[in-house]
């Protein structure tokens, strides 16, 4: 091969690794979210995200060991995890809260969920759900856990934050607060 072949391949390859970065930087650019026909939010400055993976949107500030946020719309008809059991769209909040203590304290790793505190709360003035739960790790490390959930037509939306309790927790819980607030949730079409 020529050597400005070889050089054109070799920037072409460098090139397109650079596409395929698993992470992006969260910056005012980038900070708006909208999900087609669904919601919509506001991404808090400075963190990261994983630009592939298995849920709608998982961000980091310090890496997914210290604390992360992830967001997951799953129909109904996917059963929870844990427990096999699968939510509807009539379900009320109290119920829901109940749905996610249970398949949290039937995973391994947090069968010693504490919860601290359940409350309902509306989210861009839907009714939905908020779960704070703490636990320790294998290593004996508190970890906090907050959801957010709600239930509609089309399956539960939820919006998981969680870091450890020393320090990282109280750190990141104002951007997600702010995220929550910025939730948008956009009018079904109709037919």
């Amino acid at each position: 091969m020529l050597p400005a072949a070889r050089a054109l391949v070799l920037a072409l390859l460098v090139a397109s690794l650079g596409a395929c970065a698993p992470w992006t930087r969260v910056d005012p650019a980038t900070r708006h979210e909208a999900r087609a026909n669904d919601y919509t939010v506001e991404l808090p400055l400075g963190w990261v995200r994983q630009t592939a993976g298995v849920n709608d949107i998982f961000l980091t500030r310090d890496g997914p060991a210290l604390n992360y946020i992830a967001v997951s719309r799953q129909p109904h008809t996917r059963k929870l995890t844990y427990t096999k059991r699968e939510t509807r769209p009539d379900l009320l909040p109290h119920e829901l809260a109940e749905l996610i203590v249970a398949e949290w304290k039937s995973a391994e790793a947090t069968a010693n969920l504490e919860l601290i505190a359940s409350t309902p709360l509306m989210l861009d003035g839907r009714p939905a759900v908020r779960v704070h739960a703490r636990y320790k790790n294998e290593r004996g490390l508190p970890i906090e856990r907050l959801i957010v959930v709600r239930v509609d037509e089309r399956g539960r939306l939820s919006f998981l934050y969680e870091a450890p309790a020393i320090v990282y927790f109280q750190r990141g819980l104002a951007d997600f607060e702010t995220m929550l607030a910025s939730v948008r949730f956009v009018p079904a079409a109709r037919p």
